[in-house]
């Protein structure tokens, strides 16, 4: 998408969580039955932009790179801020148990889609203080050990039967859930104590990123508990373990089925923008930062959202991400559309040989 403005639809939409939240609970049921239902929809419907083109991508100046950054740094600030304000605004307001519930899903889903999708932008930038902001954004959706396992694991392992963080073809995504879960925690862990390991310091360290940020987790929790009472803290539970699903949902749909071909040495060919699943869709992308475009992500994962480009000979996703990451909730559904696009791409990559 080539307007700036595009990409501020996260501001846009933390907003009309703060209105739906006092406008009342059928309100909070409306949206989210239209981020499950209107959104794939939508998207299908709008289409998708090839845009922007490497001729584009050498016009950009410096003015306008600095604002597509500010656009990260306030969508940043916005989720932050309404983790705050929805902490404590559970805290003084009376809720049904479907409103309280409705009010989750919409918090989980936001810290999902754009909170994270927003830390792993800034994870990939080479600034410390863009990382620490990641881990800061993660850990209010107490997941800050994503940071570790996907720069580190995810990127250097994707597409191989080493990497927690891709889908196996045929494995269901509520198979895929426990196993990345779980394997991504267990690399974290193992890549800090590498890390340390080669400067001659032990993994019960202050230095250990997995510990310090895990401790400021829990100690959020605490506090939150103690400051705000158990709504706030069951609000900030329930988020996150739907943002964490949320996340995970969309790595098993980019990387479903991927695999790199292995070496007779045992190791593996580099990696290319075939090894993921590409969407050019517009909706989508405007709301996550371009993170459709995962082919080129992965083939340069120090390009920003905006340089992100489209590649038409990879595997590409026949509907939008909103839509696939619904259709991945219906193994049946998502085999029977995606196993024939994979058998596709297959076939036409050894044709191509």
């Amino acid at each position: 998408m080539r307007y700036q403005l595009a990409y501020t639809v996260g501001l846009f939409t933390a907003l009309v969580i703060v209105a739906g939240f006092y406008a009342g609970g059928p309100w909070l049921v409306a949206m989210v039955l239209l981020l499950y239902l209107a959104l794939p929809a939508a998207e299908h419907l709008i289409g998708e932009s090839r845009w922007p083109s490497e001729a584009r991508i050498a016009q950009l100046e410096a003015p306008k790179i600095a604002r597509y950054d500010l656009i990260v740094g306030l969508t940043a600030l916005s989720f932050i801020l309404l983790v705050g304000w929805a902490l404590w605004a559970v805290s003084v307001t009376e809720l049904a148990w479907w409103e309280f519930a409705a009010f989750a899903v919409l918090m989980g889903e936001y810290g999902g889609f754009v909170g994270i999708v927003t830390a792993h932008e800034l994870m990939h930038r080479n600034r410390a203080n863009k990382r620490q902001l990641s881990f800061l954004l993660l850990s209010l959706v107490s997941y800050p050990h994503f940071a570790i396992e996907h720069v580190r694991g995810h990127h250097v392992r994707v597409a191989t039967p080493e990497d927690p963080a891709t889908a196996r073809r045929g494995e269901t995504l509520y198979a895929f859930l426990p196993r990345t879960i779980i394997g991504g925690f267990k690399s974290a862990w193992g890549l800090e104590k590498e890390r340390l390991a080669r400067k001659g310091i032990g993994p019960w360290s202050l230095r250990n990123h997995m510990l310090v940020w895990w401790s400021f987790t829990l100690a959020l929790m605490a506090a939150i508990f103690v400051l705000l009472g158990p709504a706030s803290l069951l609000l900030f539970a329930i988020q996150s373990v739907i943002a964490i699903i949320a996340l995970e949902t969309i790595n098993y749909t980019e990387h479903y089925g991927m695999v790199r071909e292995r070496k007779p040495d045992g190791s593996y060919a580099r990696v290319k923008p075939e090894h993921s699943w590409n969407s050019s869709h517009i909706l989508s992308n405007i709301n996550m930062f371009n993170l459709g475009r995962h082919s080129d992500h992965h083939y340069q994962s120090n390009r920003p959202y905006y340089k992100l480009r489209h590649y038409d000979d990879v595997p590409q996703f026949p509907y939008g991400l909103a839509g696939m990451i619904t259709m991945a909730t219906i193994p049946p559904l998502w085999f029977r559309v995606m196993d024939r696009e994979l058998d596709k791409f297959e076939k036409r990559a050894e044709a191509q040989r």
